[in-house]
């Protein structure tokens, strides 16, 4: 592990020329079958799949766990949680489901866990299944001994997400970062505003972020009422700021098309934007997690891509996912 982060970004300028470009996906979704795909790939340093291996999971687990590699190395010490804090992630997608399995008695040996998580998948298991989450932090060990309570006698799945993503919400943005205090904050502002326009109540909205309850329930009247208009109670003419015109856009995008996916773009969008206009920073940390944040949607999106091509279909998922490559 590093211990000086001038070194360690230094180090970055040179790894982040490895990142995919534009190009190369562009070059990925127009090819002609799935073993040009691979070709490019290796071209690209993907390097080759395993040997007697599924070759999609081959690749993508193979360039994450590198990820996560390099984490370990270039992140100082004093900043080694805040990978963590990223990488949890991951984690609440695994505990949510491994959690929904349980109240339906259902077996998760067979699960589909998310690999990018700081806790081992088996361990997860195992955690959920006994009730013992002293693996995971305080405020998140603290909500599931609640919900084991409370759920009891049967439980709401989406009340039991809403009770997960708040808790962990709460904890990265109260982890200490500047960097996690920003990011998480938006991303929570983005899911409530994602959640308004598929009807969530105001008692399920996250916390810790930039828009309050008052603005958030102008914005489902409005919703409701004239959605053309519904931008404007995000952002008014005499407010500024990167997220509020980044999410009164979206709401627009929204209104004009109907497609909840111009929220879901803008999100994704909006959260890179945070990491890459940090990346020429020297004295923070947020470079190498904007690294990291960047070599998994890299993933995620060769992983879209080779999906359609081995199976015959468009890529259009991917398409709408590569928009905000990390540039």
């Amino acid at each position: 592990m590093a211990e000086s982060l001038i070194n360690s970004i230094a180090r970055l300028r040179v790894l982040e020329k490895g990142l995919l470009t534009r190009e190369t996906v562009g070059r990925l979704k127009s090819a002609k079958s799935f073993e040009e795909c691979l070709r490019i790939l290796g071209e690209s340093g993907w390097g080759t799949p395993e040997p007697d291996t599924d070759e999609i999971d081959s690749l993508t687990d193979a360039r994450l766990r590198d990820t996560y590699a390099l984490m370990d190395e270039l992140m100082p010490k004093r900043y080694k949680k805040l990978v963590e804090v990223f990488r949890m992630r991951h984690d609440l997608t695994n505990i949510k489901l491994l959690y929904k399995l349980r109240l339906r008695g259902v077996s998760a040996d067979a699960a589909p866990l998310d690999r990018c998580g700081a806790v081992d998948g088996e361990t997860l298991k195992k955690a959920v299944a006994r009730g013992d989450y002293s693996m995971l932090p305080k405020r998140m060990e603290k909500e599931l001994e609640a919900l084991d309570v409370d759920t009891y006698r049967g439980a709401d799945p989406a009340r039991v997400s809403y009770r997960l993503d708040s808790a962990f919400i709460e904890y990265a943005a109260g982890s200490g970062f500047a960097f996690a205090k920003q990011y998480f904050g938006a991303l929570a502002d983005f899911t409530n505003i994602l959640g308004l326009v598929r009807g969530v109540g105001a008692d399920m909205l996250l916390p810790c972020g930039e828009l309050d309850a008052a603005k958030l329930q102008k914005l489902k009247a409005a919703l409701a009422a004239s959605p053309e208009k519904a931008g404007e109670t995000i952002k008014g003419p005499l407010e500024s700021g990167a997220l509020l015109e980044a999410a009164r856009a979206a709401v627009e995008d929204y209104a004009k098309t109907g497609r909840v996916s111009a929220i879901e773009n803008a999100r994704d969008e909006y959260l890179l934007a945070l990491a890459s206009e940090r990346k020429s920073d020297i004295d923070s940390p947020a470079p190498i997690v904007g690294f990291m944040l960047a070599r998994e949607r890299e993933a995620e999106v060769v992983r879209l891509i080779l999906t359609a091509k081995r199976s015959g279909m468009d890529s259009r998922a991917a398409d709408e996912r590569s928009v905000a490559l990390y540039g």
